[in-house]
């Protein structure tokens, strides 16, 4: 035959499977959820009135047609609270059950949290342009970033304060802390604030090298990351201390080359611990003008200072603990969608989805909840947890 001719062959068709469905199978068998249409109940007594999705499977002798066992939108919900849970536990939470039984428990409204441990430079991190503000802004839906920042304090006061911040019987402890100090470790030790701040270099690594100690003690511990302190400008910073009369040193009692000499240790020290580190310093020198860009007294940061030493750590973050990172715009809620909320069983469905989310035993958690433990419940609940039932028990924070 010519390839003219071929275009008109009878080619052979592929059976068509007509097999009678089973009545069960017509009958979205979802328990009770926000997606449910539950003003036209089934006939098999479930709570969803909507049809099953259909499949075709198609194979190149046979096609097949059929239901599944949920609609669609009662399935796009499970599938929305299976990626909840998984970020969840990819974040570093701990589902009951768990080896240890220790670190957040999945439920909605107990979020993991990341501390940000450190300085004044830590303190003002919350206002205009701040790191601080921005990855509470990054972290919004699932995480809260919570602010431990001191001013003037150096790393032996880090250090006292470790066991109230950080108690080592803490059954919650953060996914991630910051480690920011150094500025006033840097003070001149024969300055006005030298005896008050200043803190040895020998002292410095030493202090650094106990909060990390410390913080892996926790259980589970969290991911660590050290911020050194920003370059300083010293005559900027000596002038601003006057007119607020702090004090009347002849001299600045901080300059670029010692404060250097403290964010290198800090860097040392880091690679010690085998924890990254975020060098502020050399990487705002690194700008032109960085003295009037980045610094507002000659010591703090400006709002664009700010800006650059957000974006320095959000990429440490990403680099060194990807299990942390997050997309914000499809990063899961830790409550359900308004969406897939009914009017008229607002309670109900929260319930049902906290119960999803933090019970590794399905009829228990809808026994718990107090919602009805029909068939199409339980499917549900299982659907949600059932890939959970080896990755809880292995998910832990990040170590070092």
């Amino acid at each position: 035959p010519t390839p003219e001719s071929r275009r008109f062959e009878r080619r052979p068709q592929p059976h068509q499977c007509h097999a009678p469905q089973r009545q069960m199978d017509v009958f979205c068998r979802c328990g009770g959820c926000g997606s449910c249409n539950d003003e036209t109940a089934n006939p098999m007594g479930g709570k969803c009135g909507n049809t099953p999705q259909r499949y075709t499977i198609k194979s190149p002798d046979v096609v097949r047609h059929g239901y599944r066992k949920y609609c669609k939108p009662c399935l796009r919900r499970m599938e929305l609270a299976r990626l909840a849970t998984k970020h969840s536990l990819n974040l570093g939470l701990v589902l009951p059950g768990a080896k240890n039984n220790r670190g957040h428990t999945d439920t909605p409204g107990n979020r993991p949290r990341i501390v940000l441990f450190g300085d004044s430079i830590t303190e003002q991190s919350f206002g205009d342009g701040g790191f601080g503000a921005a990855l509470q802004h990054e972290y919004r839906r699932h995480t809260d970033v919570v602010l431990r920042g001191y001013s003037g304090y150096n790393t032996a006061h880090a250090v006292a304060l470790l066991p109230f911040v950080f108690p080592l019987d803490d059954a919650t402890p953060p996914i991630l802390v910051t480690v920011c100090f150094g500025a006033n470790d840097a003070v001149h030790p024969g300055s006005t604030m030298g005896p008050v701040q200043g803190c040895d270099q020998v002292d410095f690594a030493t202090n650094l090298r106990a909060i990390a100690e410390h913080l892996q003690r926790l259980n589970p511990p969290p991911a660590v990351l050290f911020i050194t302190p920003p370059p300083v400008n010293s005559e900027a910073w000596h002038d601003f201390c006057r007119s607020m009369a702090w004090h009347d040193d002849p001299t600045p009692d901080r300059d670029l080359a010692r404060t250097g000499s403290y964010a290198a240790t800090m860097v040392r020290v880091a690679a010690e611990v085998h924890a990254p580190c975020v060098d502020l310093f050399e990487g705002l020198m690194g700008t032109p003008g960085w003295e009037g860009e980045y610094l507002s007294d000659g010591l703090h940061l400006t709002p664009a200072g700010y800006r650059e030493a957000y974006t320095r750590i959000a990429a440490a973050i990403k680099t060194s603990f990807p299990s942390i990172t997050v997309d914000t715009e499809d990063a899961p809620s830790d409550f359900p969608d308004f969406k897939t909320i009914r009017a008229s069983h607002i309670a109900q469905d929260v319930e049902a989805f906290v119960a999803m989310r933090t019970k590794t035993n399905p009829a228990l958690a809808l026994a718990d909840s107090g919602l009805e433990i029909t068939e199409g419940a339980l499917a549900l609940a299982e659907g949600t947890l059932g890939m959970l039932a080896e990755g809880s028990m292995l998910m832990q924070p990040p170590s070092n």
